[in-house]
């Protein structure tokens, strides 16, 4: 669960860096395909300074903003571009299957809410921080709804390749501020994301590839209800507590030729993460533990994925004010989780799994 709130923060910050799609840790621990909970992330071609979006860029444009030239004169000189932007994204996501859930009834319907900025230190150099909130509309009586993500920042670094190739690298952190960062008693979590991107036309197509290690203080969280002591609770402990996560997504994007504001694009992501391999037995003995799988006695590597596809339309600027949004068809996204691939021997790739199933709409203005 920690994992929603990180990899939402986080996705934005890093889809805005690397001018990406993909986004941060899933909400199972993945590494989410797209920056943020949306397709709002899955620009492949923009430039690398990007601007800030939620899960997607869609506005191709740099950091920088609308020309602040004078058309009345005859100088003629270059365009300048602030080298600040600040975004903000709004989502809501609903279930497509709304009985049978199998735990995931709080997250039928959601929203989400980002606030990002970013600043250029040079063309190819920009800083990032992003925060944001998630609101559930069903959740404990003594509970609102709301629940704080943590706050991300980055540092990204693009560089122009052959070929009309881009390629950025992008270094991050967190301030563990979220829910479920507590109760995993997490410090920060680093991650290394690098991506390559091109335009063909109309067309704009990126692979990336992102590593993460979590920072905790125990190898366990705590309960829901237990506090924020991690193992060393007198009520028990939880989940065992993810140590890496390394993953990939490769998305692409289609601008209408007939009226280039509407795009398509797909996103497909697959990630991987390592637990602590908490509960081992004694030397020279077996039992199962956490793991409880007689095909394990440790706790082994696991994997999910998911997908989207999307429909995005950029409107006009409003007084250097620019905006997107976007209508989306998703098995999985970072703020609610992928599918699994479960270790029992049995493969299970569910195209439209009956918890992470889902259509979302997002908006999203940029200054």
């Amino acid at each position: 669960m920690r994992f929603m709130g990180l990899g939402m923060g986080l996705a934005v910050v890093l889809a805005a860096a690397s001018a990406s799609a993909a986004g941060g840790v899933g909400g199972k621990g993945d590494v989410g395909g797209k920056g943020g909970p949306g397709p709002s992330n899955t620009q492949a071609g923009a430039d690398y300074k990007g601007s800030v979006p939620s899960p997607l860029d869609t506005s191709q444009q740099g950091v920088g903003g609308t020309s602040t030239a004078n058309p009345d004169t005859t100088a003629h000189k270059a365009a300048e571009e602030k080298p600040w932007e600040v975004s903000a994204t709004y989502e809501l996501h609903r279930l497509i299957r709304q009985d049978d859930l199998g735990g995931a009834g709080v997250s039928k319907v959601f929203d989400l809410l980002y606030i990002a900025g970013s600043y250029s230190l040079t063309a190819h150099d920009t800083v990032l921080i992003s925060a944001g909130v998630t609101q559930n509309f069903l959740a404990d009586a003594a509970e609102s709804g709301f629940r704080a993500t943590d706050i991300s920042l980055a540092y990204s670094r693009g560089v122009d390749l052959p070929y009309e190739m881009k390629l950025a690298a992008t270094a991050g952190l967190t301030l563990p501020i979220s829910f479920y960062s507590q109760l995993a008693t997490n410090i920060t979590t680093p991650s290394l994301t690098v991506s390559l991107s091109r335009k063909f036309g109309d067309l704009s197509v990126q692979a990336l590839v992102r590593g993460m290690y979590f920072w905790d203080k125990y190898t366990t969280s705590a309960e829901i209800g237990a506090g924020t002591g991690g193992s060393s609770n007198a009520d028990g402990s939880g989940q065992p507590n993810p140590k890496w996560a390394a993953g990939g997504t490769i998305s692409a994007e289609y601008d209408m030729p007939f009226h280039r504001p509407l795009s398509l694009g797909l996103a497909l992501t697959d990630s991987y993460i390592w637990y602590y391999d908490v509960g081992q037995p004694p030397y020279n003995s077996t039992f199962y533990g956490a793991v409880q799988d007689p095909q394990f006695t440790g706790q082994p590597m696991q994997q999910s994925y998911g997908g989207e596809i999307y429909a995005r339309y950029v409107m006009p600027d409003l007084s250097g004010v620019k905006s997107n949004i976007t209508l989306a068809l998703a098995n999985g996204d970072p703020s609610l989780g992928y599918p699994d691939v479960l270790h029992d021997g049995i493969v299970h790739p569910y195209l439209l799994y009956r918890d992470t199933a889902e259509v979302y709409f997002a908006f999203q203005g940029q200054y």
